[in-house]
């Protein structure tokens, strides 16, 4: 007899109880995780500097994860949750890396950091499902146009200007409005 084990975990059903979010960027740090694939960091860093360039971020942070599909490590929660205002975590250009950014942003605002996951559009419903597996159906994650990795920088750069309202939007006013008390 063959035995099936399923790797997934057992789904819960709830919503997504967002961080309280700043009332504006202003002289904040933002935390940048990138996971290890190619243009996540040089992209992070873009999204940063327009950042500190139009809306006033005072410094950003630099985290290098392990490995692309798994979550940051203890180490940059800690860090994270000590020495940031919000979070931004990417980019997900393939399935497991947009799973594993996704729950960067799920496991950071369980924390009460404000976060925003971004993924590529070809891999929206990989970042449906992981919300889904974590209980958080409803949460909110960023998407833009695929490829990130192997584009000339003229392109990352206009990708980074494109999402950065979107980003900012995020972390100034929670999605429907279910931030924690």
């Amino acid at each position: 007899m063959i035995e099936l084990l399923d790797p997934t975990r057992e789904i819960g059903s709830g919503h997504m109880v967002y961080a309280l979010r700043p009332s504006s960027l202003k002289g904040k740090t933002v935390g940048l995780i990138e996971n290890t694939k190619y243009n996540s960091d040089r992209l992070l860093e873009m999204i940063g500097q327009i950042l500190i360039d139009d809306y006033g971020v005072a410094k950003t942070k630099l985290y290098h994860k392990h490995y692309s599909s798994v979550p940051a490590h203890e180490e940059i929660i800690t860090d994270v949750r000590k020495t940031c205002d919000f979070m931004i975590a990417g980019v997900g250009d393939c399935g497991s890396c947009s799973s594993g950014s996704v729950l960067d942003g799920i496991l950071l605002e369980k924390e009460k950091i404000p976060s925003a996951s971004i993924i590529t559009h070809v891999f929206v419903n990989t970042g449906r499902a992981m919300a889904k597996q974590w209980a958080v159906p409803d949460y909110k994650f960023l998407v833009m146009q695929h490829p990130i990795a192997n584009i000339p920088e003229d392109e990352l750069l206009a990708k980074a200007r494109a999402i950065v309202p979107e980003i900012v939007e995020l972390l100034l006013a929670a999605p429907e409005a279910k931030a924690a008390a």
